[in-house]
């Protein structure tokens, strides 16, 4: 992420070169590695152009050469993927700088970044696949029997399911992040200055902690009829005045899936067994499940 950053500031590209990184990303759709002849077509640049724009940003580390077969191909890597990104993201004006790194995931990684009016904001840039597909399983709600399966398709599906949920959701004006910008695997949201609940040594005030994260998953069970899916305390962010962002809505279901009573019981239990083992705070996980059921 950081090279990309780099390689905008220095302003190392231009059109020409994002055009032909454009075009491979268009052309990934249908395979892995895109024909220099189809890069020509989707940028819609002459061929000696196209072969000079090509050269330049393999030299830069963006794309990925295949010549292992009889005409010669190039795939999109991390880095020029990520250059479309925040391109895109600067160029509307969303944000004009970014941070350090502020969060790692399996499935993610969080910067820190800034908006021209020095608006602090957390970007969010999904990594699905950095190891494998086996967890493909878990992806299919919304990659639907796609036989092609393109790394790109997987991220700006995710980011998308993630935006709009955190957009629903913003609307009730509960503890979510709020989200402001969308860009292919990018989201841009609302920060808070404060870190899981798991790193947490201690509370100040544990009890109202947990009444706050149960009230608001349950507000947002009945109103916006989503269960997260994957609460837990790495997924809680707390400030040192006791605010709260549930984040990583990836993985919510509405209410009516068939899953649904097993998801919210494994949410609220999962929240209720941290608590008690951390803090000692006793509650009753059943009679919390029921009064969700009660509007």
């Amino acid at each position: 992420m950081a090279e990309a950053a780099k390689l905008l500031e220095k302003k190392k590209l231009d059109k020409e070169d994002l055009r032909i990184l454009m075009g491979i990303e268009i052309g990934m759709k249908r395979s892995k590695y895109v024909t220099v002849n189809n890069i020509k077509f989707y940028s819609r640049n002459p061929i000696e152009e196209t072969l000079y724009r090509l050269k330049k940003v393999h030299k830069l580390d963006l794309i990925v050469r295949d010549s292992s077969k009889n005409d010669i191909a190039y795939t999109l890597n991390s880095i020029g993927y990520d250059v479309l990104g925040l391109h895109t993201l600067v160029e509307r004006e969303i944000i004009n700088q970014l941070g350090p790194m502020i969060g790692k995931g399996k499935e993610s990684d969080v910067y820190g970044c800034m908006d021209d009016n020095e608006n602090i904001y957390a970007l969010k840039i999904y990594r699905m696949g950095r190891t494998s597909f086996k967890n493909i399983k878990m992806l299919r709600s919304f990659l639907g029997n796609r036989k092609h399966l393109s790394w790109l398709y997987v991220n700006r599906l995710a980011a998308k399911k993630e935006f709009d949920a955190l957009s629903k959701i913003y609307e009730l004006k509960v503890d979510t992040p709020k989200p402001i910008g969308l860009n292919r695997h990018m989201i841009v949201m609302s920060y808070l200055r404060g870190k899981e609940l798991a790193y947490y040594q201690n509370l100040k005030n544990p009890s109202k902690i947990f009444n706050k994260i149960i009230k608001q998953t349950k507000v947002i069970y009945q109103k916006a009829n989503m269960i997260h899916g994957d609460l837990g305390e790495f997924n809680i962010v707390v400030d040192n005045k006791g605010n709260i962002l549930i984040i990583d809505w990836l993985q919510w279901i509405p209410s009516d899936h068939p899953n649904a009573k097993s998801i919210l019981e494994r949410d609220i239990e999962n929240v209720c067994n941290f608590f008690q083992k951390k803090y000692h705070i006793e509650s009753n996980p059943v009679e919390i499940i029921q009064s969700f059921k009660k509007k």
